[in-house]
């Protein structure tokens, strides 16, 4: 990472999840929502404590708000469920679109309504990280959005399984009010080691 220079990315809000709390979010397009694996839930908690401060411009700009997140698992639970369900010869019509890992960047998008460019990043932190930031930046700097969130979503390191755990970055750029100037060793460094208790 020590080549990542990021020209234009600001730094607007961080967010850390470590418990997934489904009820911060009202958003009426989740009622249709059955199931979502806890690793979305996490990765959209992570957003929601990450632009808390900055609600209102975020929601206003809804529709110029990127979204890049990073995991090396993906829907752990959900893949885990819809392979047990295969080998009996059936599918799950609830968690088949959950085991995707695509859904915990869709999740959070639904969630926010966010309508800007989406991608997800099936690598883990150290590698899909600086791949994230890098495309914030570019579309901060072509004013393709207003704002990014980048998140990483990994696992707390430890023994026997571990639930999923995510943080977030909302960037902005030099327009935008009140934000830091994004420093790699703090920004950067904070979320590739998603998984650790610093």
């Amino acid at each position: 990472m020590s080549t990542l220079a990021l020209g234009h990315a600001r730094v607007a809000g961080r967010g850390e999840a470590v418990e997934a709390k489904r009820g911060r979010f009202d958003a009426p397009a989740l009622t249709a929502i059955r199931y979502a694996d806890p690793a979305a839930w996490m990765t959209a908690t992570a957003v929601a404590n990450a632009i808390d401060v900055r609600r209102a411009a975020v929601a206003a700009a809804h529709d110029r708000v990127g979204v890049v997140v990073t995991s090396a698992e993906g829907p752990v639970e959900a893949m885990a469920a819809m392979n047990e369900a295969s080998r009996g010869g059936s599918s799950s019509p609830i968690r088949f679109p959950a085991s995707n890992a695509g859904s915990l960047a869709g999740l959070t998008s639904i969630a926010f309504g966010f309508r800007g460019p989406t991608l997800m990043l099936t690598l883990p932190a150290d590698r899909g990280v600086p791949v994230g930031l890098l495309l914030a930046d570019a579309w901060l700097g072509r004013d393709v959005v207003s704002f990014v969130v980048v998140v990483a979503t990994g696992r707390r390191e430890g023994e026997g399984p571990q639930p999923p755990v995510s943080r977030c970055l909302l960037l902005g750029n030099r327009a935008t009010e009140g934000v830091e100037p994004f420093d790699l060793e703090r920004d950067a460094a904070w979320l590739v080691h998603v998984g650790s208790a610093e």
